[in-house]
């Protein structure tokens, strides 16, 4: 059952304060900006489903600038078993929920982006993204995207302030390709989400592809318009932790190498296979050509490990025969 519903329209960049020159909200926010909470309210349903009331105008003008509806960010709480929610709905008038059993607490947001007019983009060329945690419900500052071709090095550094714009930055002709990256620390890449009505082509033959032909990568071109957010999911560590740890051998970390392994003897074997699981791990933060060499590395190091469980089988084998 839902409980209670806190909702909120939320003016991203609207509030109070510079924050400073990036187009990323979480940037702008440590820089000093702020959001405007244009609309909100408290619902108490006291039943399995939820649906928002009023509903919400597809654009907003405020300050003299015009907002348009970007997406619903939706997360639940449940009292009674600590269970949760997360989801990200379509940046339409409404959202919803359900919930059966329980207790639980929803907030929903819907976020509003700064379009045309003041933004600084919508009256020309440009890729505007930005990255979101589903489970927290917010925007991140990390860098999350590279760029091909990037022969300067500059817009794959534009890319992760949020920000190319494609009538000066792109040639005729030419398209790049931004790539999320398929993992950054404690977050792995979910999909794209472009603002559909936003999304324009400078050349009609070439469109502007989000999601494809990867589902990490956006094209764009020459004058192309494209708004997106990238989504993002929480990764747990896989980390073994004893329970109660101040009351377990404090020597714990460096027996279980770094809580890797369970407590106890560690055959060799284990932990060369252990080294091919963690390099392939810290591959995934790493653009494509980088995680693909260090594949390269992983699959070296288990024809190490491979080498060593034939020597130990060939050499049991021998000792059988010797008896």
């Amino acid at each position: 059952m839902i409980s209670s519903v806190q909702w909120q329209w939320i003016l991203l960049g609207a509030g109070p304060g510079d924050g400073g020159q990036s187009h990323r909200v979480a940037r702008r926010r440590a820089a000093g900006g702020s959001d405007l909470v244009y609309n909100s309210g408290t619902d108490s349903p006291m039943q399995d489903s939820w649906v928002s009331s009023p509903s919400a105008p597809p654009t907003i003008t405020y300050g003299g600038q015009e907002y348009v509806r970007a997406f619903w960010s939706v997360t639940a709480h449940d009292s009674m078993s600590s269970q949760g929610s997360a989801q990200i709905q379509p940046g339409t008038g409404t959202a919803n929920d359900s919930h059966f059993g329980g207790s639980w607490t929803v907030a929903a947001k819907l976020y509003y982006i700064a379009w045309g007019g003041g933004s600084g983009v919508g009256g020309e060329g440009a890729v505007l993204i930005d990255a979101f945690d589903i489970q927290a419900g917010d925007f991140f500052p990390d860098d999350f995207v590279d760029v091909t071709p990037d022969p300067g090095h500059t817009l794959t550094p534009a890319a992760n302030d949020g920000y190319i714009d494609t009538t000066t930055q792109i040639q005729e002709g030419t398209a790049i390709t931004i790539a999320a990256r398929d993992g950054i620390p404690g977050k792995q890449f979910g999909y794209w989400w472009s603002i559909d009505s936003l999304l324009q082509s400078g050349n009609p033959a070439t469109p502007a592809t989000v999601g494809s032909p990867d589902r990490h990568d956006i094209v764009a071109h020459h004058n192309d318009v494209v708004v997106a957010f990238a989504f993002y999911n929480e990764v747990q560590s896989r980390r073994w932790i004893p329970p109660n740890v101040w009351l377990y051998n404090p020597w714990w970390w460096i027996e279980t190498h770094g809580g890797l392994v369970p407590p106890g003897p560690s055959d060799p074997f284990r932990i060369q296979l252990e080294a091919v699981s963690q390099i392939i791990e810290a591959t995934s933060f790493l653009s494509g050509e980088v995680r693909a060499r260090g594949i390269e590395l992983a699959l070296y190091q288990l024809s190490i490990a491979e080498t060593a469980i034939r020597q130990e089988l060939n050499s049991l084998r021998e000792g059988l025969q010797e008896e």
